[in-house]
C-alpha cells in the first residue's frame, strides 16, 4: 500500500456518534453520582475496551501512568484514544492507530474528605 493511500484510509476510520454514546453509557456505569476513594481509571479504560477502544500515551502505546493533583482545583486531562484492533506488535512496544475524532475527557477533584469527584466521557 502506498503511503498516500495509507493516510487516506486511516483518515476515513472514525468513531460514529452511536458508538461514542454506547461507550459513554458504559463509562457512566462507573462514574455516576458518587465519590471515590481513588479515580476508577481501570473501570473507565475497561469500559472503553468493551467497545474496541484503548487509551493512549503520546507515543501511541497503551496509557500507563498515574494522575496527580486535583486537591486545590479541578484537574482536567484529555487522553487520546486508539482502535484496539489496530494493535501493531512489530516494534518494541505495541502501538495503536489513533482515533482522529474522539478523546477521553477526564476531570477530577479531591475533596477534604479524601474522596474524589470524577467526571469522564468520550467526545
Amino acid at each position: 500500500m502506498k503511503f498516500k493511500e495509507y493516510i487516506t484510509e486511516m483518515a476515513q476510520r472514525k468513531l460514529t456518534q452511536p458508538v461514542i454514546k454506547k461507550i459513554n453509557k458504559e463509562i457512566h456505569k462507573y462514574v455516576k453520582d458518587t465519590y471515590y476513594q481513588q479515580i476508577p481509571l481501570d473501570d473507565i479504560f475497561n469500559a472503553m475496551k468493551k467497545h474496541g477502544i484503548v487509551a493512549l500515551q503520546e507515543d501511541m502505546t497503551e496509557w500507563d501512568g498515574f494522575l496527580m493533583g486535583g486537591v486545590k482545583k479541578t484537574e482536567q486531562i484529555y487522553i487520546d484514544l486508539g482502535f484496539l484492533d489496530s494493535k501493531d506488535d512489530s516494534g518494541h512496544v505495541p502501538q495503536y492507530e489513533v482515533v482522529p475524532n474522539a478523546r477521553l475527557n477526564l476531570s477530577y477533584f479531591k475533596m477534604q474528605s479524601g474522596k474524589y469527584e470524577v467526571l469522564a466521557y468520550v467526545s
